[in-house]
C-alpha cells in the first residue's frame, strides 16, 4: 500500500507501538522512552542531536570548537554553500548547528568532490538509517537527487519525514513524499505520472528487499550499521548487490571499526560481506568522524573507537547471496 504525505506519518504513528524485527539490542535501549506526542518527540536518543539553536556563551564555544571540522570541509569547494544553505533549513526546524549536522554536511560536499555523477539532479540515492532526515534534506536542498530513498526503523523513520515535513513544508511535503509496503507499490509509482513529485520514497526496515529492484545510484550509510545485528547487515549487503548485479551502484560507508551493542553483540567493519570484486576508491579513517567536542577540557575527545569510511563501486559478479 502506498502511503501519502502526511498518512505516512499518521501510518507511522500507528506502527512504532508494534515490534521492530530489525531493532538491535543498542534501539532497544536508546527507543525505550521515546514518545510521539503528535505534535513532537521525547525520548529522542541514539541517532543525532536534536538541542533548540545555541545561544550566549554556548554559541560562541561551538563556533570555536567545529572550526577545526569546518576546515576539513573547506577542502572541498562546495562545503561552503551546502553550509550556508542547511543553516538557513535548521532556523526553519528549530534545530541547533551541531558537530552531527557538521558532519552529515562534510560528508555530502566530500561525496559530491569524489562522486560528482552521482550527486546529481538526476539521481536515486538511497540513505540507510538516516537520522532527523539530515541527509535526505541536504540531497534535496542543494540538488543532488531526483529521489531519495529512506530506510530505517519505525521510529526513526517517523522522525525522518516529521523533520523533511518542516524542510518541505505542508503542500510539498504532500505531493512529494510517499511510503511504500510491497515491491508492487514501487510499479506503481513507476507507472503513475508527474514522477518528478516524487522526490522522496520511504521504506521501513521490516520491508528492505524492496530495495532490490529500486534504480538506485548511490547508496549511504552512516554510523547505523555499526548498531545493527549481522544478520540485518547481511540483508542490507544482500539487497544493494542484488541492485549491483543490474545497474552501476556506488556505495558510501562510514561505520565504527569495531561496535559491542549492549547484549554484548559485536559488529566489525572489515566483517561486513563485502565483495572481494569491488572497486575500491577511497578506505581510510574518516577524518570527521574520530572525535567529538566538549565544552570543557579536554575540548576534543576520541570516540570508543576509530570510524572507517569507504567509498566501493558495488559489483554483483561473484556475490552470494545469504538465505
Amino acid at each position: 500500500m502506498i502511503h501519502h504525505g502526511v498518512d505516512t506519518i499518521s501510518f507511522l504513528s500507528q506502527e512504532i507501538i508494534k515490534d521492530d524485527p530489525g531493532s538491535s539490542s543498542h534501539w532497544n535501549k536508546f527507543h525505550s522512552d521515546f514518545e510521539f506526542t503528535g505534535s513532537g518527540f521525547k525520548g529522542l536518543k541514539g541517532f543525532g542531536g536534536s538541542s533548540k539553536p545555541y545561544t550566549g556563551l554556548k554559541y560562541l564555544m561551538s563556533q570555536v570548537l567545529q572550526e577545526k571540522f569546518r576546515m576539513m570541509g573547506k577542502l572541498n569547494k562546495s562545503f561552503l554553500p551546502i553550509e550556508k544553505t542547511f543553516k538557513s533549513i535548521l532556523k526553519q526546524q528549530g534545530r541547533a548547528f551541531d558537530l552531527d549536522v557538521l558532519r552529515q554536511i562534510i560528508t555530502v560536499s566530500y561525496l559530491k568532490y569524489h562522486l560528482p555523477n552521482k550527486l546529481s539532479p538526476s539521481s536515486t540515492i538511497v540513505v540507510i538509517g538516516d537520522g532527523f532526515g539530515t541527509m535526505a534534506t541536504l540531497l534535496l536542498a542543494n540538488n543532488f537527487a531526483k529521489t531519495v530513498i529512506l530506510v530505517n526503523l519505525n521510529k526513526t523513520l517517523l522522525v525522518d519525514l516529521w523533520y523533511l515535513k518542516m524542510f518541505l513544508g505542508d503542500e510539498k511535503f504532500q505531493k512529494s513524499v510517499k511510503l511504500i509496503t510491497e515491491l508492487s507499490d514501487l510499479a506503481s509509482l513507476e507507472s503513475a505520472g508527474d514522477p518528478e513529485e516524487t522526490r522522496v520514497i520511504a521504506i521501513q526496515a521490516s520491508n528492505h528487499e524492496i530495495l532490490k529492484d529500486c534504480p538506485i545510484d548511490l547508496a549511504i550509510n552512516i554510523a547505523s550499521m555499526q548498531e545493527m545485528d549481522p544478520q540485518y547487515i547481511r540483508n542490507y549487503f544482500d539487497d544493494l548487490y542484488a541492485v549491483a548485479a543490474k545497474r552501476d551502484l556506488d556505495f558510501y560507508c562510514c561505520n565504527r571499526e569495531e561496535k559491542t551493542l549492549p547484549d554484548g553483540t559485536v559488529t566489525r567493519f572489515k566483517d561486513y560481506p563485502w565483495n572481494s570484486l569491488d572497486s575500491i576508491k577511497i578506505d581510510e579513517l574518516c577524518p570527521w568522524h574520530q572525535e567529538y567536542y566538549y565544552y570543557i577540557p579536554p575540548f576534543y575527545r576520541p570516540y570508543d573507537g576509530p570510524h572507517r569510511h569507504q567509498i566501493r563501486k558495488l559489483t554483483g559478479e561473484g556475490y552470494e547471496q545469504h538465505i
